[in-house]
């Protein structure tokens, strides 16, 4: 089923974005949420409903036919996706939160006019692959000069989308130090190879793969940014809160399946955990929100680790209270909430920093009552 809205202009304003979002999550998504989750790959059907939608350009500029949907619409956006279904919201956030808004704060202002329009409407699909820049220890992918162009071999261990994705964001290190952003197609010869699809715990579906570069030759028309460790670290702490509404996406969904068996038993403490839930969710919502657009601010930091670690406990916790609350058959692989506790666990990962993951540690340390030790360094 596709949502079609051929007659509106192309940055709509940011109400009709939600309600797009809205109708689609529970026309489309939510319910073959389930059978999306068990499947090879995301329905490609998903992906042009988001583009007819809007959503797969709503972080791109208007002036190069995006939405140019402030920050905070595309965070509500991505946390109604990720309510009706976790891999598809993980998909497009890929392309349009990470890859399409990555070209569009580049340098080169050419690949901008060339691709950014094509990727807004859909017309073809990108991905990332750049986790493995944060990574400690020696380059996973190196580029080396060659003439006018430069050369990558490595390994990208994670990238997401194989085989729904025609282009790929991709990052490696420079004899200097520095770190190359670059834009290929994915299908690049022998210079790219994927290896079959990984087996993981959580969205399957994500058709996440390992890619080998050997002499993976780009051109200058290619690159989208070189960046310092230093740049590269403050664009990884200003990015830090957007994947927070994937979590409050999946506590959402947690807390309508705690009120749903809530009326379906008649049971008043079902009701109150998913009152509970929802209250504490506006809350985690409200310090995203505080601090999300503000990466200058004195104390930013601190700030933006401390909420996207509560966001990441607050959807563990609601998801694990579905399961509770379930029974037996949440350990169905067709039933939501187990598929929400293994969503809510991915979560935990995506878009780590050491940071990060000291905070979210810390964080379960503290709500548990016990000593922490060193824990906090």
């Amino acid at each position: 089923m596709s949502i079609s809205s051929p007659t509106l202009p192309v940055a709509a304003e940011p109400g009709a974005l939600l309600e797009r979002a809205r109708r689609l999550a529970a026309l489309v998504l939510a319910p073959a949420a389930n059978a999306t989750d068990q499947a090879e790959a995301v329905p490609r059907e998903h992906l042009r409903a988001l583009a007819d939608a809007g959503l797969l350009g709503i972080a791109t500029p208007a002036r190069h036919g995006g939405q140019g949907a402030p920050a905070r619409v595309a965070r509500e956006v991505l946390e109604i996706l990720a309510g009706a279904c976790g891999v598809t919201a993980f998909v497009q956030m890929q392309h349009a939160t990470a890859a399409c808004a990555l070209i569009a704060r580049g340098d080169n202002e050419a690949l901008k006019e060339r691709v950014l329009p094509g990727l807004a409407a859909g017309e073809r699909f990108c991905t990332v692959g750049f986790s493995h820049v944060r990574r400690p220890g020696p380059p996973m992918v190196r580029v080396e000069p060659d003439g006018d162009k430069v050369r990558l071999d490595g390994t990208v261990p994670w990238l997401t989308g194989h085989g729904l994705a025609d282009d790929a964001v991709l990052a490696g290190t420079l004899p200097d130090g520095r770190l190359m952003y670059v834009l290929t197609p994915l299908q690049a010869g022998d210079a790219i190879a994927a290896s079959p699809p990984l087996r993981l715990s959580a969205m399957n579906a994500s058709a996440t793969v390992a890619l080998t570069l050997r002499d993976l030759r780009v051109g200058p028309e290619q690159v989208i940014a070189t960046v310092t460790r230093e740049q590269q670290a403050a664009r990884d702490v200003a990015g830090l809160l957007t994947p927070s509404a994937l979590s409050l996406g999946v506590a959402g969904a947690a807390a309508a399946l705690l009120a749903e068996l809530a009326e379906r038993r008649g049971s008043a403490l079902l009701a109150g955990a998913a009152r509970a839930f929802e209250g504490e969710r506006e809350a985690a919502r409200a310090q995203v929100d505080a601090w999300a657009d503000r990466p200058e601010a004195e104390g930013y930091a601190e700030h933006a680790v401390r909420a996207r670690a509560l966001c990441i406990d607050l959807g563990v916790r609601a998801a694990h209270a579905a399961v509770a609350a379930t029974g037996g058959s949440a350990n169905l692989l067709d039933h939501a909430a187990q598929r929400l506790f293994r969503e809510a666990m991915l979560y935990s990962l995506t878009s780590q920093t050491r940071d990060l993951q000291a905070a979210t540690v810390q964080r379960l340390l503290d709500r548990g009552g016990g000593t922490t030790g060193g824990a906090r360094s």
